[in-house]
Parts: C-alpha cells; sequence; structure tokens
C-alpha cells in the first residue's frame, strides 16, 4: 500500500495546485481586488518594468510584455510570468526575489513591493477588463469629449415616461408602475400588501435601526385614523436616532475610523467630532448642498453654519473628513507617503461626492469617467 500512496500522493497534490489556479484564474476580481491592482500593482510594473516589458519599450527584452493580464500568462523566452493563486510557481516572483532572473536589474525592490507583487498573484492576479495595448500614443486613444458624449453617467438625467401595465388597480403611485411593468415582463404578480404591524416594523428599522417598543407598538397600532402612518413617519423623522441611524451611511462613505488604520494603528484625534457633526446635520435636515459646501470648503465660507445651542462654527467641522485616511507610520519615502495621502482624499471626496473613481487618473487616463491624469 506504501507504494501507492508514495506514487499517488504527489500527482494528487499536483492536481490540487493546478485546480486552485485555474479556479483563480476564472473568478471574476471584486471591486476591491481591482482597486488594489491600479493602486499598488499596476503603479510598480510603470515604475519598474514598463520600459523594457511594454509595447512602449524602445526594445522589448526577453519577449516579455508586461502590459496585461493575457500578456503575462502567455509569457516571453522563459515561459509564463504569472500562474494566478500559486505565488512560489510564478517566474514574474522568483525573478523580483532574485531566485534566479534578477528583476528589475538596476536593483531589488523593497520588501513591501515584493509583498504586494506575491499577494496580487496569490489573489489571483486580477487586473481590469481591458484591451490590450497597441503601441499608439495616449493622445491618439484619449479623446475626453468624445468619451463624456457616449458614457451614459455623464449624460442628462431625464424623466422616463411612465410604463403601461395590465393591472391597473395595484399602483398606488407612478414608482409601482415601474415595479409592476417589470414583474409583468417577468410573468410574475406582486405580493400582497403588507399589514400594519409590518409597515410599522419596516419604518422603525429603515429610519432609526431599532424595533418599536411594546409601547410604541401598541399606541400606532390602536391609531386607527386617517394620517396615523405619516404621523408615524414624521416622528421618527424627528427623532435623535435618525441622524444615528443614517450617518453610519454616509461615514462609510467617507471612510470614517477612529484611528489610523496602519501598523500601530494611531488614534485619530477629535475624529468624533466629525461623527456628532453628521448626526447633528442629518437631524437637523441641512440640504445637501450646503453639506456638499461645508466638507469642500467649510473653512472658507463668508457665512458659517452655526451650531444653535452653543453657537460654534458647524460648517468648519465638515472639511475633518479629509484627514480620515490612512496614515503610514514613520514612512521610508516622506514625498511618496505625502503624495498618497492626497490621492487617498482624492479618491475618497471624489467617489462620494461625483460617484466617479479619479484614483485611477494618478497613473493614466482614466477609461471610463472621461478624467485625464493631466486633468
Amino acid at each position: 500500500m506504501r507504494p501507492f500512496l508514495n506514487y499517488i500522493v504527489p500527482w494528487l497534490l499536483l492536481l490540487a495546485t493546478c485546480q486552485h489556479a485555474s479556479s483563480a484564474d476564472n473568478e471574476q476580481p471584486t471591486g476591491e481586488q481591482l482597486e488594489f491592482f491600479e493602486k499598488q500593482v499596476r503603479p510598480l510594473f510603470a515604475t519598474h518594468c514598463y520600459s523594457c516589458h511594454s509595447v512602449k519599450a524602445e526594445k522589448l527584452q526577453a519577449g516579455l510584455l508586461m502590459d496585461s493580464r493575457a500578456s503575462l500568462l502567455q509569457g516571453g523566452d522563459s515561459g509564463e510570468a504569472i500562474v494566478p493563486g500559486d505565488v512560489d510557481g510564478s517566474l514574474l516572483i522568483e525573478a523580483v526575489r532574485y531566485e534566479s532572473y534578477e528583476m528589475p536589474p538596476k536593483g531589488k525592490l523593497s520588501a513591501d513591493d515584493i509583498k504586494t507583487l506575491e499577494r496580487w498573484v496569490e489573489m489571483g492576479a486580477p487586473w481590469p477588463d481591458e484591451a490590450a495595448p497597441t503601441g499608439e500614443s495616449s493622445a491618439e486613444v484619449f479623446d475626453l469629449q468624445q468619451r463624456k458624449a457616449d458614457h451614459w453617467v455623464w449624460q442628462p438625467i431625464q424623466s422616463p415616461a411612465i410604463p403601461e401595465v395590465a393591472d391597473t388597480k395595484w399602483p398606488h403611485d407612478e414608482l409601482d408602475h415601474f415595479v409592476l411593468a417589470k414583474l409583468e415582463e417577468a410573468r410574475l404578480t406582486p405580493s400582497c400588501d403588507a399589514d400594519r404591524t409590518a409597515l410599522m416594523r419596516r419604518l422603525y428599522f429603515d429610519l432609526i435601526g431599532l424595533p418599536p417598543t411594546p409601547e410604541q407598538a401598541g399606541k400606532f397600532l390602536d391609531d386607527s385614523s386617517d394620517g396615523a402612518l405619516e404621523r408615524l413617519v414624521d416622528e421618527l423623522l424627528a427623532s435623535p436616532h435618525f441622524g444615528e441611524r443614517w450617518g453610519r451611511h454616509w461615514l462609510d462613505l467617507v471612510r470614517y475610523a477612529e484611528s489610523r488604520g496602519h501598523e500601530f494603528d494611531n488614534d485619530t484625534p477629535n475624529a468624533f467630532q466629525y461623527r456628532d457633526y453628521i448626526i447633528r446635520a442629518l437631524n437637523a435636515n441641512v440640504p445637501y448642498d450646503q453639506l456638499v459646501r461645508e466638507h469642500i470648503a467649510g473653512d472658507l465660507l463668508a457665512q458659517p453654519r452655526l451650531r444653535p445651542d452653543t453657537g460654534i462654527n458647524e460648517s468648519i467641522l465638515g472639511t475633518g473628513f479629509w484627514f480620515l485616511g490612512e496614515w503610514v507610520h514613520s514612512p521610508v519615502d516622506i514625498r511618496k507617503d505625502e503624495a498618497d495621502r492626497f490621492d487617498n482624499m482624492i479618491d475618497v471626496m471624489s467617489k462620494t461626492f461625483l460617484g466617479v473613481t479619479v484614483s485611477c487618473a494618478r497613473c493614466h487616463d482614466h477609461k471610463f469617467d472621461a478624467i485625464s491624469t493631466a486633468d
């Protein structure tokens, strides 16, 4: 039995490795993985590899292109450069470790940069779904105005026509027509209307994130007068818990944290001031355009918004979100760390207020949001 095991076990291990690599290669990358590639991996390739291993290189070395995932999988004169999911089996990792080939030849990458590439390969070498470069200059390819004209996100908002439905009795308002039209298209029928208990619980959880107390539930269910549901909505909107509940969503957008998130995870001084500012702003029903102005330039407003009970300047607290990003403890390259902090600020601001990813343009013209590196 033992000779058989000695023969079959290595083959099983090899099969498991191949299956792992295949599964890593077939999985669709997540948004977080693509962001990791754009912010950590592609800049490394651009800085250390593309001068010799890209379609724009003056002389291609070793037949290896590194400016697309397909070219890395195909490899060069020495074979495939990466095996997604298999760090030790990837020639690229072997080369940057200086275990055989020594790349880049002018000097070994830092330990952190090597770990970045190892992590990238380990997660399956995620890469955006994009065409391989052709060697054309970016000036010839990147047409800012044409991108704006073609991409849906830059088109003016229009009110669509109200769709026609077969069951004209079910919709209570215009929005219901859109829901019912899709249901009928799929040959589905709407569920029955929720009862008052279900509506009450949904309102409590949606608006303040807490269930009703037995007393609150009894008060509402015993009230059969007209407008009872509307009055409950008004009560919940007026609750201080409303700002706490919905402020959490906003804090996620601006990446709120009370520490720096790096090796020593140092506390962020006075982070709670921004958190409480958001809660108060939501409870005070501050208009969105005012909230935007306070975030972008709350320290420059000629007439800042004052807190009614204390008279303190509320507007200036909105600028606190600029300082909530990750800060590296004792960076080796101070100038790069400063640039990374600004990049993080721009990234958070653009995603939160514009709904687009500007940070990609730090390294290359953005393909979809029509933002150039020069911008």
